[in-house]
């Protein structure tokens, strides 16, 4: 029972933070023509792009704002490895937070051991590996799992973008699986991933029991939602530098080319572009960001940069008013 009460709670969790969307407040308006906006319909990946719209919105301070209305086919890039089949495979990678070596590690044999030496059940006699993809029906309680949620291509997912960024107060402090962006392809862009024991915010993975669930991510910092839609942790352009970083060359990102100069990857929820750098420049700010000139925006514009050190990469922090409810998925 507890380890279906953790499926449920996790989907639950997910669905409350991430997906519902009051929609009282939304008003279809025309897009001017006549107004330069950061964001502009030719910047995303037409082949996943399934509207663009302009709505008024109600922010989270309580102020009403033009925001698009933007619209993607869920999974639409190359993904995965994510768990090993066998104690001797090599797949993803993940956050262990466990007695022995914990850090970012990837899915292999040493790590497998060191989960199976903290006393969680993983790893069965015949070197198999214990996999949920959250179809498969119940798990047993008595062992552990690598999380690997099955892909859904068939969700609609939408996000709601301020058209003219507005600062806030104060920094909004970006927690665990929480929404930060989109990339160019529609793929959400999230905060840190759950990590083995601890889990994300709403409980361990293990529901109070003595296994745990450990979510898995493929090579790029990605995976897929319980309710299948992949979405990333990283920035993936730059993870491999990331991976270096932190000691790992036994994986890489294949899936996504890795920039060699500055490319524009997204844009974050309170309407600032993110930006991945080869090389990280030295004079960002709190939230790692910073304001220069770029080939989309030559008079300058205030974007985050992808970290190429940190695990994740992605900003710890946004600095402008995002949209209430601002992603969902059918």
């Amino acid at each position: 029972m507890k380890q279906s009460t953790y499926i449920l709670g996790f989907s639950l969790f997910l669905s409350l933070l991430l997906l519902t969307c009051n929609t009282d407040d939304e008003v279809i308006v025309d897009i001017p023509t006549d107004e330069a906006f950061l964001i502009t319909e030719p910047l995303f990946n037409s082949s996943s792009l399934v509207s663009f719209e302009m709505i008024t919105a109600t922010l989270e301070d309580g102020t009403s704002a033009e925001c698009f209305q933007i619209t993607f086919t869920s999974n639409p890039v190359e993904n995965g490895p994510f768990c090993p089949e066998t104690i001797n495979d090599v797949a993803g990678m993940g956050f262990y937070d466990g007695a022995t070596n914990p850090g970012l590690r990837f899915f292999a044999a040493e790590l497998l051991n060191d989960i199976e030496a903290d006393g969680y059940n993983m790893v069965n006699a015949d070197g198999t590996v214990n996999i949920d993809d959250f179809t498969s029906g119940a798990p047993s309680l008595d062992q552990s799992y690598c999380l690997a949620a099955a892909a859904n291509d068939n969700l609609l997912l939408t996000f709601i973008i301020p058209a003219e960024p507005k600062l806030a107060n104060t920094n909004n402090v970006i927690s665990e699986v929480e929404l930060i962006g989109l990339s160019l392809d529609g793929i959400p862009i999230n905060g840190d991933p759950p990590s083995a024991i601890n889990g994300p915010a709403m409980g361990g993975p293990g529901g109070g029991g003595s296994e745990i669930n450990f979510p898995s991510l493929d090579p790029c910092g990605g995976h897929h939602d319980p309710a299948g839609y992949y979405h990333w942790h990283f920035i993936p352009e730059v993870v491999n530098q990331v991976l270096e970083a932190n000691g790992i060359t036994e994986i890489a990102c294949t899936n996504v080319t890795q920039t060699t100069g500055v490319q524009l990857v997204g844009f974050a929820k309170d309407g600032f572009p993110i930006y991945a750098y080869a090389a990280e420049p030295t004079d960002l700010d709190d939230c790692g960001g910073r304001t220069a000139e770029t080939d989309e925006y030559p008079d300058g514009v205030y974007h985050y940069v992808a970290s190429t050190t940190l695990a994740a990469n992605v900003p710890k922090c946004l600095k402008g008013v995002a949209a209430n409810n601002s992603f969902r998925y059918e």
